[in-house]
């Protein structure tokens, strides 16, 4: 079952490939976005492939390292708030609420990133657009 997990990282690469087609403007914002709402599912499915030899151990430490820092924050959101009990051995349940507060937490995180980086590229193109233009509105007065 945990396998499974590993599927949502279609997502964020379906995401990207399509944001390139129909909105490129907002890529990186809704790109961040899908992969901080799959990004802690799909480490911890990761770490399922700790049994297969050579390739599953390495693919395994990714997951254990993406595990322990993306995986963790929902669940102490959620001791520190009230939600869980700590300490306490954790049902199906409350991995999935652990997993959408992940989600909540991660895709607002990465969303803001990737706004960021969306920003920094679209100041980087407008100069030289307005460059373009102050060279034909030159060219027009002469």
């Amino acid at each position: 079952m945990t396998q499974y997990l590993i599927l949502l990282a279609i997502i964020p690469l379906s995401v990207f490939n399509l944001t390139k087609m129909f909105v490129p403007r907002r890529r990186w914002l809704l790109s961040g976005l899908a992969t901080g709402l799959v990004i802690a599912p799909v480490s911890m499915g990761l770490i399922a492939f700790t049994y297969v030899p050579i390739i599953g151990k390495a693919m395994g430490l990714v997951g254990l390292i993406g595990n322990l820092i993306h995986g963790s924050v929902g669940y102490f959101f959620l001791v520190s708030f009230g939600g869980m009990e700590p300490g306490v051995l954790l049902a199906p349940a409350q991995l999935v609420t652990i997993s959408v507060v992940n989600a909540f937490i991660w895709g607002s995180y990465y969303g803001m990133v990737g706004y960021h980086i969306d920003a920094k590229l679209a100041t980087e193109k407008q100069p030289a657009k307005a460059l373009a233009g102050q060279r034909a509105m030159k060219q027009r007065v002469v």
